[in-house]
């Protein structure tokens, strides 16, 4: 873990180290909608400070451990397109899991991630094998307008450089996920927090 960590921390400081004037790290920024220029304005010291930490603070971007082999999943069928049904067994989950502490890499209840949550959800409830990072997660399924949103929906979020978070639609505006702060809770997508980050949503279950 603290291997990949410095490998990475060393490769962004090599892309730093090859961006030869301030527009074109601008750019970089702006791809990830970060406010680039607001970030230009700091000293070259708090911008190598700032990369080196967001390797060690990613969260769900990054790779936390692997899938547990005893993992149990649901064997029952569920009908993705029963909205009723799926936000019940949200809810349930919910319930069950609600308090967890955020754990990058973790898979219990003594602490978890985003996307280690949104692995077990599905494979718990609904029986449906996605990826356990949200790198991969976010390749899954098909994109889909905010205003098509239906309970079990996939949302993600970016949350700053390198950062990536995902959460479960639950319907109503509101998506249940692993805050870091908080552990596993429910927020709205307006927000305006979560409305300035949101990134795009996906249907992984069709």
């Amino acid at each position: 873990m603290a291997r990949s960590g410095a490998v990475r921390a060393l490769a962004i400081l090599s892309l730093w180290n090859g961006v030869k004037d301030r527009r074109k790290v601008d750019k970089h920024f702006k791809r990830l909608k970060i406010r680039g220029r607001q970030i230009m304005k700091r000293p070259y010291h708090q911008l190598v400070w700032l990369l080196l930490l967001s390797v060690f603070i990613s969260g769900c971007s990054s790779y936390p451990s692997s899938a547990p082999n005893s993992l149990q999943y649901s064997y029952f069928g569920v009908d993705m397109s029963n909205q009723t049904q799926v936000k019940q067994q949200l809810l349930t989950q919910l319930d069950e899991w609600k308090g967890v502490p955020h754990k990058f890499g973790g898979l219990s209840r003594e602490g978890i991630d985003c996307s280690g949550f949104v692995y077990l959800v599905f494979a718990q409830e609904f029986g449906i094998k996605i990826p356990r990072t949200t790198e991969y997660q976010m390749q899954k399924g098909v994109v889909i307008d905010r205003n098509e949103l239906m309970p079990g929906d996939l949302v993600f979020f970016i949350t700053g450089f390198n950062q990536r978070h995902v959460g479960i639609y639950m319907g109503q505006n509101q998506f249940m996920h692993t805050s870091s702060s908080r552990g596993v809770m429910t927020s709205k997508l307006d927000n305006p927090y979560w409305k300035e980050v949101y990134w795009h949503a996906r249907r992984v279950a069709l």
